[in-house]
């Protein structure tokens, strides 16, 4: 019984260690591991709006038993980049840790219907490419609305520590 408690104690301190490799989710390649790496440590933030309707991003994105190099931690918005490694990431990976649909006509299980779009920009700038493949950068303001309505949304306003 002893051996057995021995080899259950040693396999959870070996997955709890900061040597452990991280490892990607099922549903992407952004790495997740036992606990945060901040080698990279950016933020981005995301405003999503259906049909006028602002959308809440949800808090612990990307973090169950494991945290995934982007998640969230509450219902701000704010992306956390914190990563080991300069890699790019995309707004299209968040979407995939996310687990959730993001495309030229989808956001969120939202679909634009007859007379509907897709519209993103990027630090007030409209962004004419897909929006899957917004590269996520620090102190990044991306707005995605389905619509129309389509709002004029004010800059987001970054918290003192980011």
């Amino acid at each position: 019984m002893r051996l057995i408690g021995a080899i259950i104690l040693a396999i959870v301190i070996g997955a709890c260690g900061q040597g452990a490799a991280p490892t990607p989710t099922p549903a992407t390649n952004v790495p997740c591991g036992p606990s945060e790496v901040l080698t990279r440590h950016e933020h981005a933030h995301l405003t999503i709006l259906i049909r006028g309707q602002i959308k809440t991003l949800p808090a612990l994105v990307g973090i169950t038993t494991q945290i995934c190099w982007l998640h969230t931690h509450d219902t701000s918005g704010i992306i956390h980049i914190e990563a080991g490694d300069n890699r790019t990431f995309t707004l299209g990976d968040f979407f995939a840790v996310w687990r959730q649909a993001l495309g030229s006509t989808v956001i969120d299980g939202d679909r634009a219907g007859t007379g509907e779009s897709i519209q993103a920009t990027v630090n007030q700038q409209p962004y004419a490419g897909a929006p899957e493949t917004i590269v996520l950068k620090n102190r990044e303001d991306i707005v995605l609305q389905l619509g129309p309505p389509f709002l004029q949304i004010a800059p987001y306003v970054w918290p003192p520590g980011y």
